[in-house]
């Protein structure tokens, strides 16, 4: 990966207007990938300092989620958007920014769909990591020997599959995983749609994941997505997705945490239905533990969501509000705690 630093072209475009309100100021930036595909993104700095600060690239979850983490219209969680202003006012830098073809970036997917699978497979996901990664540290005002990743759900994985393939000269200083996956995609997936289906019968249920269960199989061995697909499968798995789906299923989150030498933090909250306190979390715990100098924690957040919002009742989805009110606070102390001179 050292080579791209050579041909990656940073494009600094700030806004006309540059927001600053409460110790923030935020800057419209656009960087350049691995194949060419420029990503639009936020430069979130803390107001009115003149030292070099630590810095941390935001890494969103799954689908078509943008910089804040959102999908609207549907979707509004503004996890991303929180997080970075509330460690800018920590004295804490981030970058955060729309994924490949989606929001701002919409006008470099191709045209034709044919293309789809080519241009959104999973290694280009991770390649724009790495650019933003680059990228940040380059900035005048970060530190870029204190600089890492923070990765919330599939962002997770990105972050831990990035690190696994840079030298030790390049490695993050820190990671940070939020609501990250320590199993097998395929097991996460399957025990997501199980307890989806609950309202079937056994056996309807038990035939369905069945067929889920060959298509998964099937991606991970070919690549490809089987052509007939149950109709409720189709969004899951569409048709391009056969390369981003195949190498996401042959990653082991738990293998790649262990093989991180750094200092990592991982947080979770306790009430996640997406990914588990008790298998996920636990997984990444431990294999962090094995590691010959161990150097992490673990924050358990009570009546959490997968969102990192605290859930006000059983009805509550834990999408929308304000993230845990000490979260950034306690990211914070246990980063600056780690980069202590």
């Amino acid at each position: 990966m050292r080579r791209w630093l050579a041909s990656l072209l940073f494009v600094f475009g700030l806004c006309a207007s540059a927001q600053a309100a409460e110790g923030v100021v935020s800057q419209q930036v656009s960087f350049t990938s691995n194949d060419g595909s420029v990503l639009a993104g936020t430069l979130t700095l803390p107001a009115g300092t003149t030292e070099r600060v630590p810095a941390l690239v935001l890494l969103q979850g799954s689908g078509p989620t943008n910089r804040d983490g959102n999908q609207p219209p549907v979707l509004r969680t503004d996890l991303l958007r929180q997080i970075a202003e509330g460690l800018a006012r920590k004295g804490i830098a981030t970058l955060r920014y729309d994924k490949r073809g989606m929001h701002a970036n919409a006008a470099g997917r191709p045209a034709d769909p044919a293309d789809y699978a080519a241009y959104f497979n999973w290694g280009h996901f991770v390649d724009d990591a790495y650019a933003a990664y680059a990228f940040l540290r380059a900035q005048p005002g970060v530190d870029l020997h204190k600089t890492g990743l923070l990765g919330h759900s599939e962002g997770g994985t990105i972050a831990l599959d990035l690190s696994s393939r840079l030298q030790a000269g390049e490695k993050p200083a820190f990671l940070i995983l939020m609501a990250t996956a320590g199993r097998r995609l395929d097991v996460i997936v399957r025990e997501q749609l199980d307890r989806q289906l609950g309202s079937l019968k056994p056996g309807q249920k038990r035939a369905f994941l069945a067929e889920n269960d060959r298509i998964s199989q099937a991606i991970r061995d070919t690549g490809t997505v089987p052509a007939k697909l149950p109709q409720a499968l189709n969004g899951l798995y569409p048709s391009y997705s056969g390369p981003f789906w195949q190498a996401q299923l042959k990653l082991d989150p738990a293998e790649l945490a262990q093989r991180y030498p750094g200092p990592v933090l991982l947080v979770q909250g306790d009430a996640d239905i997406q990914v588990s306190a008790q298998r996920d979390a636990v997984a990444l715990d431990r294999a962090l533990q094995k590691r010959s100098e161990d150097d992490h924690t673990l924050i358990l957040l009570p009546r959490t969501s997968h969102n990192l919002k605290p859930l006000q009742d059983d009805k509550d989805s834990g999408i929308e509000g304000e993230i845990d009110p000490t979260l950034t606070d306690r990211i914070a102390t246990w980063l600056l705690s780690k980069l202590a001179p």
